[in-house]
């Protein structure tokens, strides 16, 4: 037997997008389908909520849901009273207030998508899901608004740190959104950065002699700087920190950042350049190897200089 379409029905059409049909009708609900074909066929009159709940016999609340689930994917723009992009007015937060147990089952059943976060965060975990757990990746799925491939990227980057818990995942998850990744390839630039201060900072802790800790920012900062952008010798770190003791007497990251840069501005980068200029700006025993007197007068003068420019 064979089917056709009726042509007559042509007589009366509005355009809708064939990427939709291509791409997201596999995924979206019988609610998610309804709703963006009814926003396409009353386009002129734009997108209301009540309206199109009135009409289809749908709750107010799956309406924006099936909103919320084609705003992410860019279909629906949603904007403020003030005309400004919802997506920028805030930042996202972990929240303590999340999706009921309900609507965790009611989404699973209808989104296969979700359904595949719940099943592979199973997985990673080794377990059943406890109730918050599945509440914060709905959360972080349909209210920030993290599709799907990167919520798996996610769940695999937790387990490659050794963290495959949900606060984790969540932190994460709100930082990325706030840093406005859409995709694998920008979550994948995140992560490379953090490996890389978390290395850069590794590095100056062992070259200034510190407690592991976690750095504050200018910290991180100043490491990433040395380290992963200048590419400094470790060896640089650990002359600026002779420098610094041996003029204050005590290790002060301030000051050992201070000196650093000022042999930055000289054009010094190099440990046998600095390890030269030392040589030549010390006081008493010249001797080879022996850096220890200082010319602190000078030192200070110069570490003053920087700070009234």
């Amino acid at each position: 037997m064979k089917y056709s379409v009726n042509p007559a029905f042509f007589s009366s059409s509005f355009s809708f997008p064939s990427s939709i049909v291509d791409q997201n009708l596999k995924v979206a609900t019988e609610t998610e389908i309804k709703v963006i074909l009814y926003f396409f066929r009353n386009i002129a009159d734009g997108i209301d909520i009540k309206r199109c709940s009135a009409d289809l016999g749908y709750n107010e609340s799956d309406v924006s849901g099936a909103v919320s689930f084609w705003s992410k994917l860019g279909v629906i723009n949603v904007e403020d009273d003030l005309g400004v992009a919802a997506e920028s007015r805030n930042k996202a937060v972990v929240k303590n207030e999340k999706p009921s147990r309900f609507d965790v089952a009611k989404r699973g059943a209808e989104d296969k998508a979700f359904a595949m976060i719940l099943s592979e965060a199973q997985l990673k975990f080794g377990r059943s899901l406890k109730t918050n757990e599945s509440s914060t990746l709905l959360y972080i799925y349909e209210d920030l608004g993290l599709d799907l491939s990167v919520c798996l990227y996610l769940l695999q980057y937790a387990v490659s740190e050794g963290k495959a818990n949900i606060r984790f995942i969540e932190k994460t998850a709100v930082n990325w959104v706030n840093a406005g990744v859409k995709s694998i390839a920008e979550a994948e630039t995140i992560v490379i950065k953090e490996i890389n201060a978390n290395l850069a900072w590794k590095r100056l802790e062992k070259a200034f002699g510190i407690e592991h800790r976690k750095p504050s920012p200018k910290e991180s900062e100043c490491s990433i700087r040395w380290l992963d952008e200048l590419k400094l010798d470790d060896r640089v770190l650990t002359l600026a920190y002779n420098v610094c003791v041996d003029t204050k007497s005590k290790f002060i990251f301030s000051y050992c950042a201070k000196i650093i840069e000022n042999w930055l501005k000289m054009g010094l980068k190099n440990p046998e350049d600095i390890e030269e200029y030392l040589k030549n700006n010390s006081v008493g025993d010249k001797s080879e190897n022996n850096y220890a007197g200082y010319d602190i007068e000078l030192y200070e003068k110069m570490i003053n200089r920087e700070d009234m420019e």
